[in-house]
């Protein structure tokens, strides 16, 4: 499995936005052409800083932002473009989902989704 059969965006929940117009992150993992999860972030962003997937500007706030979303993207890459024989199938997107942002950048992520160390 390569870099390209997975594929990570995030974006506003904008139902779900406060009373000062902060709106939850959601993350939506595709791997491969079937498989496709949508995630909390845990992260609330206020609308005005939103353009694309990502906090727009250089502030402070807007780069710890991207900062936290590159995070995770990378950790999802890593999870999911390990040599295949140290698992013993690659975990689905629903596979990880379920999981919390402290397990996805977690390295014995493999162990707990296979029930075998590595």
């Amino acid at each position: 499995m390569n870099q390209t059969d997975v594929k990570v965006s995030f974006y506003l929940k904008k139902s779900e936005a406060d009373a000062k117009g902060n709106c939850p992150v959601m993350a939506r993992l595709i791997v491969g052409k079937y498989s496709e999860t949508a995630f909390s972030v845990k992260l609330r962003v206020p609308q005005s800083l939103w353009l694309s997937g990502r906090a727009c500007g250089k502030s402070a706030a807007a780069r710890d932002i991207n900062n936290r979303l590159d995070e995770i993207r990378a950790a999802a890459f890593s999870i999911y473009v390990r040599p295949y024989k140290l698992l013993s199938k690659y975990p689905t997107g629903k596979g990880l989902g379920k999981c919390s942002l402290k397990n996805l950048s977690s390295p014995d992520l493999s162990e707990r989704e296979t029930g075998r160390g590595v």
